[in-house]
């Protein structure tokens, strides 16, 4: 057998096993998800967590695209938040942040902006809260649905902080964003 031959072969070989490898990473991220869903679904966030953490990884390991990566990493990072694990979800949420500034889709910076204010909400940093939902404020307009639902709450969480700490001014915009938002 010739030099070539045997290259040949072996680079063919590796070409079906990277094929094989990238069907079954694709097949596990998909199993990992709907664990993540399920566990969502369920109130099981620990499972939620775990599943999603490694479908995340599955996709870096793996060079998924960029989009995917980033809607996973809120997701994991709205789950840790909802764990009570803010610094963690912080950090999730601000890599997918950095994308989607990048990318230049509001809706989608909007709803980053909204998630990460709710970490920072967590962390008793409430100020840095206001300055993500202040860049927010201009993109929510085309937020539908549940997402359009939230971003009301969320303005009206920090309007009643707001309220509170003595800043009518920034409250009431805030209350008057959170009214437009529910509006149908």
């Amino acid at each position: 057998m010739s030099i070539k031959l045997i290259s040949a072969i072996v680079a063919l070989t590796a070409i079906v096993f990277v094929g094989c490898d990238a069907r079954n990473a694709r097949q596990d991220f998909d199993r990992q998800i709907e664990v993540c869903t399920a566990g969502e679904r369920n109130g099981v966030l620990d499972a939620a967590a775990d599943a999603c953490g490694a479908a995340l990884s599955i996709a870096t390991e793996n060079d998924y695209a960029p989009k995917e990566i980033s809607a996973l990493s809120l997701r994991l990072g709205r789950i840790e938040r909802q764990r009570g694990r803010f610094r963690a979800a912080e950090v999730l949420v601000r890599a997918s942040l950095d994308y989607e500034a990048e990318s230049g889709e509001s809706e989608d910076v909007a709803l980053c902006l909204i998630e990460l204010s709710l970490s920072l909400a967590g962390q008793n940093r409430w100020s840095e809260g206001v300055a993500m939902l202040e860049r927010a404020a201009p993109q929510v307009s085309g937020l539908t649905g549940e997402d359009r639902q939230a971003a009301a709450n969320v303005f009206a969480g920090y309007s009643s902080q707001l309220h509170k700490a003595g800043q009518a001014a920034s409250a009431a915009k805030f209350a008057d964003l959170a009214s437009e938002l529910r509006e149908p």
